[in-house]
């Protein structure tokens, strides 16, 4: 049994998908424009240019104040957003548009200060200015502690769950604080339309965190799972299997194999305590679902210590690959480490759905003692056309690839019509960034690779 969509379907979704993209980008860059246009026609029509230093200034205030404030949207998690770019992409948008943000409000001082070099004296907060003048400095400094921390989090080793709380907190100080300065100042936010646009902005992004925070909290809790199995595997992987819980007119969430959710244990749905994983389980039942974790530290090492029985909140899924739409005539799939939870979701619906369509795995591990699911992709080889390439660090063994997932690895064993597969690629960003470039060189087509660079912190 194929269940591949037509190539047509494949096509539309595609460029579906391309429209979607074009859409949010459009949208976004209009509206953090819009202040810069509405100031700049101000001043051909009523002839208020001021010095060029001056203007480029207040223009990249502007919009850096724009870009911090419209990184809060894309967080949001909505569906509407998901179902046009994976979460990864949507968090990576938001981490660049904060760092271009900071930059420019940077770079807004230092061509003030190029204009005016009294500009400097204001950078000292604790000098008998007004609030407003204050309020500038203090919300650059914010900026600058949101890239610093996000920047190096891992390096510092920061709990995750504090430094989430912290982030969020130190963002709305940032944001007030901005805000505060940019109607004190009352230059080009005097205009009606700039000030309203602010406001304007500020309660979109305040309805994005009470979505991300509340909304969202609420819809999960009408979504609560209990956990069925905790299975300790090798190579310090948990897996978590779960059952839908919800009563009356309660539904599970729904999801295909190859998406991610977000989950909630032991603490409120409202908490900041939550964390996402890829589905690691077939969808053909939609009232179970399953999680493999590998243990990384702080709430990945709880994970073992999990008991049958306790309640789990799960929202979810996102991801835009789709094997019931793509693959005309089959997968590629590469994962490494804990890419692998995916690519288990993926093979094990096809199993339960008798899916004969061809599957090539690549799949890199440290040694044969690290491959995680060993047996079960020896079993799941049996019953679905999958050919499994391991590729080992570490080994001896003339079965196995050695080395890594390279070029001259992926191309030996690559399926003859480049075009008919889709490949979906999940682990480690080094080893996503070695893959891409080897992908395009064998000529595979760009709309054809399917990335998950799974960094969303």
């Amino acid at each position: 049994m194929n269940t591949a969509a037509s190539r047509s379907a494949r096509r539309a979704y595609i460029a579906q998908l391309r429209v979607k993209r074009i859409f949010w980008i459009c949208l976004f860059v209009v509206i953090a424009l819009f202040p810069l246009v509405v100031a700049a026609i101000n001043n051909t029509t009523n002839g208020t240019w001021r010095a060029v230093p001056r203007e480029i200034g207040s223009f990249a205030g502007m919009l850096g104040l724009s870009l911090m404030i419209l990184s809060f949207i894309p967080i949001m998690r909505e569906k509407k957003i998901t179902s046009a770019f994976n979460l990864d992409v949507v968090y990576k948008f938001h981490h660049s548009c904060s760092i271009l943000g900071f930059w420019l409000v940077v770079f807004h001082l230092v061509a003030l200060w190029i204009n005016n070099q009294e500009i400097g004296r204001l950078v000292n907060i604790f000098a008998d200015y007004p609030l407003y003048m204050k309020a500038g400095p203090i919300a650059l400094l914010a900026a600058g502690c949101l890239v610093y921390f996000s920047y190096f989090r891992k390096e510092l080793k920061l709990n995750y769950d504090y430094w989430k709380i912290g982030h969020s907190l130190v963002a709305i100080l940032m944001v007030v604080f901005g805000l505060i300065h940019t109607f004190g100042v009352n230059y080009y936010s005097g205009n009606a339309l700039i000030h309203g646009y602010y406001v304007f902005l500020t309660v979109l992004a305040a309805i994005a965190i009470l979505w991300l925070r509340v909304f969202s909290s609420l819809s999960a809790m009408c979504k609560p799972y209990v956990i069925k199995e905790v299975l300790v595997r090798n190579n310090a992987t948990t897996e978590l299997r779960l059952e839908f819980a919800g009563k009356g007119n309660q539904k599970p969430i729904r999801y295909h194999a190859g998406q991610i959710a977000w989950i909630t244990v032991r603490h409120s749905r409202f908490s900041f305590k939550e964390h996402p994983f890829s589905i690691a389980s077939s969808d053909i039942d939609q009232n179970k679902i399953g999680f493999a974790i590998r243990e990384l530290g702080d709430f990945t090492a709880t994970i073992k210590d999990l008991k049958p029985g306790e309640i789990v909140y799960v929202e979810g899924g996102f991801g835009i690959f789709n094997p019931y739409i793509l693959g005309d005539e089959g997968f590629v799939l590469i994962a490494g480490g804990i890419g692998i939870a995916p690519v288990m979701g993926i093979l094990r619906s096809m199993a339960d759905r008798k899916d004969r369509r061809h599957v090539v795995l690549y799949y890199g591990s440290r040694d044969k003692e690290s491959i995680g699911f060993y047996d079960e992709l020896n079993e799941l080889s049996k019953k679905l056309n999958l050919e499994v390439v391991h590729v080992l660090e570490k080994t001896d063994d003339p079965s196995f690839e050695k080395g890594y997932v390279t070029k001259d690895v992926i191309e030996r064993h690559y399926p003859k019509n480049k075009d008919r597969y889709d490949v979906f690629i999940c682990g480690p960003g080094p080893m996503v960034q070695i893959v891409l470039p080897a992908l395009k060189k064998i000529g595979i087509p760009k709309e054809n690779i399917w990335p998950e660079f799974y960094d969303m912190a």
